[in-house]
C-alpha cells in the first residue's frame, strides 16, 4: 500500500509538471528535471537490481546525483545490457510484470526489446502527446486517423461520443485498401510513418484529394528525409510535422513549425547528445542518450537509444525554452520492391515475428534477390525457443504463403572469425505467391547465436537495406 501511495503521488506530481510546463521558463524546467532525477535515481537504486549493481560497480551513491551536472557520473545503459536480463533484474520491486503494459520495440536496429510501463505511466505519456498535438492545432472534435501497425485494442467511451476520435488503418495493406478507409474516415489529422505516407502520396488521385483532406499530418517512428517531406506535403496538400519518439521514451521531440528545429520534451525525458562518452556542442553530431523522467516500473537512466542526431541550440528562435535537436540521422526503413510491382515494408515480417516471439534477441532482413527475402534470427540466451515456436513462424497473410514447405541448408552470416569454418544451419523455406511462379518469397533461418554484420548508413546507424 505504501509503495502504491508513493508511486501514485510521484506520478501525479509528474503529471502536474507536464500539464503546466507550457508556460515555464528554462530555470523552472531545469528545477523540475532536478527534482524528478533525484527521485528516479534513488528509486532505481533501491528497487531495481540492475541499477543497484550498476551504481555499486561505479562506486556511486544515489545521493551523489544532486544536480543535472551530476548526471554524467551515472554509467550508460544500452539495449544489449537489458535484453539478456530476466524481468526481476530490470523491473522495480513492487510492480508485477504480468500487470504492466508491454511495448515490444520494432527493433529497427535488429535488436528488439520489451518495454514495460504501468497503465498510469502510459496514460500520462499519451496525455502529454495529446498536449503537443493541441499546441499544433488539434481540435477536440477532430477526426484522427493513423496509418500504422494497429495497436488500439478497444475504443474508449469518449471516442465513441465524438471526442478525440481516433482510427487506425494497417500500414501493410495495399494502397487501394488504405485509401478506401481514408475516404471513409476523412481525417482532419493524419498520422503515419514517413516511408508509408510518402509511398501512399505517389498513388493519390485528384478524386482522392477531394475526400482525403487532412489539415495536419504528423509523422513518427522513422527518419524523415527532405524528399519524403516534399512528397507527403505536396501529395496530401497539408502541413507536415515530424515527431521524434521511441517506445523507451514515447515523445522525445517534435518539430517546430516556425524554425524547423525539434523541441525536446524536456519535462518527460532528459536528452544528452554524446560522442565518445562526452557531450557535444550545438551543431555537432552525436548519439542520443535519454533518461525517462516518468518511468518507475522499468526505469531508463542514461539509455543509449542508438540514434545519431545533431544537437541544436538550448533555446528555439520561436521563443520556446526547450533544448533542441537540429536534425536526426537515425532509423530509415526502406521498402522492398517485388517483381510483380508490389512494395513490402520490412515491418510486414517484423510485426509477425515480434508479436508472437518474445525470444527474439536480434534479427536481420535481407532482400537477396528481387523475389527472395531472407530473415535471420538470434534468440535470447535466457529464453531459447522451443522447436515448435520456430516452426509456427509464418509470413503476413497479405503476402500469401503456401502450405508446402521444404528444407535447405544455408550458412548464417555473422562476424566471421578468420580460419573458422562457417557453420551450416537448416533454413525453413516458405513457398509463396510469386510473379514468376518460382520458389517462395520468404526464407526464414532458425535461431542461431550469430552476430550480424549489418550494413550501416553514413552516420553509423544500422539500417535495413536492399539492392
Amino acid at each position: 500500500m505504501l509503495l502504491s501511495a508513493l508511486y501514485t503521488g510521484q506520478s501525479l506530481a509528474g503529471f502536474a509538471g507536464l500539464l503546466w510546463s507550457s508556460g515555464w521558463n528554462r530555470q523552472q524546467i531545469e528545477a523540475f528535471q532536478t527534482r524528478r532525477l533525484g527521485l528516479l535515481v534513488r528509486h532505481a537504486y533501491h528497487k531495481v537490481p540492475y541499477y543497484r549493481r550498476l551504481f555499486d560497480q561505479a562506486g556511486l551513491e544515489p545521493d551523489q546525483v544532486r544536480t543535472l551536472g551530476d548526471l554524467h557520473r551515472i554509467p550508460f545503459t544500452s539495449r544489449p545490457d537489458l535484453q539478456a536480463l530476466p524481468d526481476r533484474e530490470i523491473i522495480a520491486r513492487g510492480f508485477h510484470p504480468g500487470k504492466l503494459a508491454v511495448h515490444r520495440t520494432s527493433g529497427s536496429s535488429g535488436e528488439p526489446l520489451s518495454i514495460r510501463r504501468t497503465q498510469l505511466e502510459d496514460r500520462l505519456l499519451q496525455a502529454h502527446r495529446l498536449g503537443v498535438l493541441f499546441a499544433l492545432g488539434l481540435r477536440i472534435t477532430d477526426r484522427r486517423v493513423a496509418v500504422v501497425t494497429p495497436r488500439l485494442a478497444h475504443r474508449p467511451l469518449y471516442m465513441k461520443s465524438g471526442i478525440l476520435r481516433y482510427e487506425e488503418v494497417h500500414c501493410l495493406w495495399p494502397p487501394e485498401r488504405i485509401f478506401a478507409k481514408l475516404r471513409e474516415y476523412r481525417p482532419d489529422v493524419l498520422r503515419g510513418y514517413p516511408g508509408t505516407l510518402s509511398w501512399l502520396a505517389g498513388y493519390l488521385t485528384e478524386s482522392d484529394r477531394g475526400r482525403i483532406r487532412p489539415r495536419l499530418i504528423t509523422t513518427d517512428s522513422e527518419m524523415m528525409t527532405n524528399d519524403m517531406r516534399d512528397c507527403i506535403g505536396s501529395g496530401f496538400r497539408a502541413r507536415v510535422i515530424d515527431f521524434y519518439d521511441s517506445h523507451e521514451f514515447n515523445m522525445i521531440a517534435w518539430e517546430c513549425p516556425i524554425s524547423g528545429l525539434y523541441h525536446v520534451s524536456d519535462t518527460s525525458v532528459m536528452v544528452e547528445v554524446v560522442r565518445d562518452g562526452q557531450p557535444v556542442g550545438p551543431g555537432e553530431e552525436g548519439e542520443l542518450v535519454g533518461t525517462a523522467l516518468h518511468s518507475w516500473a522499468m526505469p531508463f537512466i542514461r539509455f543509449r537509444l542508438g540514434d545519431l542526431v545533431t544537437r541544436g541550440p538550448d533555446g528555439c528562435s520561436c521563443g520556446a525554452p526547450n533544448t533542441t535537436i537540429a536534425s536526426i540521422q537515425g532509423r530509415v526503413a526502406d521498402r522492398f520492391d517485388l517483381p510483380d510491382g508490389r512494395s513490402v515494408h520490412p515491418y510486414t515480417l517484423v510485426s509477425t515475428l515480434l508479436a508472437g516471439s518474445p525470444w527474439v534477441r536480434r534479427y536481420q532482413i535481407i532482400q537477396e534477390q528481387p523475389d527472395l527475402i531472407s530473415v535471420k534470427l538470434a534468440p535470447l540466451a535466457c529464453e531459447p525457443p522451443e522447436p515448435e515456436a520456430f516452426a509456427q513462424l509464418r509470413p503476413e497473410p497479405d503476402l500469401g504463403s503456401g502450405d508446402g514447405r521444404r528444407r535447405r541448408r544455408e550458412s548464417a552470416d555473422g562476424d566471421r572469425d578468420p580460419g573458422r569454418a562457417q557453420r551450416q544451419v537448416p533454413a525453413l523455406f516458405f513457398p509463396g505467391q510469386r510473379a514468376n511462379g518460382g520458389r517462395g518469397l520468404w526464407t526464414v533461418h532458425p535461431p542461431t547465436p550469430w552476430v550480424t554484420s549489418r550494413k550501416r548508413s553514413e552516420g553509423g546507424i544500422p539500417r535495413l537495406s536492399h539492392p
